[in-house]
């Protein structure tokens, strides 16, 4: 009986220092410029990426929302993605390069 409770204690321990362990996950909202849904689908779809757990435009309010580990990004990253496709963000500024490869309706 004593061996039991010893297996349970111990087992139960490695449970609680798995969930310590783990990645934590951030959320962020953050404005990106932007304007219809082709917008939209580029930017969640460059944000589709492990360690990204959501990532959600709004085309009317220019909001982001991603949910992402902060084990394996950092905010900026996040936002150096979204500026690299053309898309500026109020950390990071899309490159002229960039900016200019939208199609004309996505241009803000």
């Amino acid at each position: 009986m004593k061996k039991i409770k010893i297996l349970v204690t111990a087992t139960a321990l490695v449970v609680c220092f798995q969930g310590v362990a783990q990645s934590k996950f951030k959320e962020i909202n953050f404005k990106v410029q932007g304007n219809c849904g082709m917008c939209e689908k580029r930017i969640e779809n460059a944000l589709d990426l492990k360690g990204i757990k959501v990532a959600d435009w709004n085309v009317k309010t220019k909001t982001c929302r991603v949910v992402y580990k902060t084990s394996v990004f950092k905010e900026d990253e996040i936002h150096q993605i979204v500026a690299n496709l053309g898309h500026s963000t109020h950390k990071i500024k899309a490159t002229k390069e960039s900016y200019d490869k939208l199609h004309s309706c996505c241009k803000y």
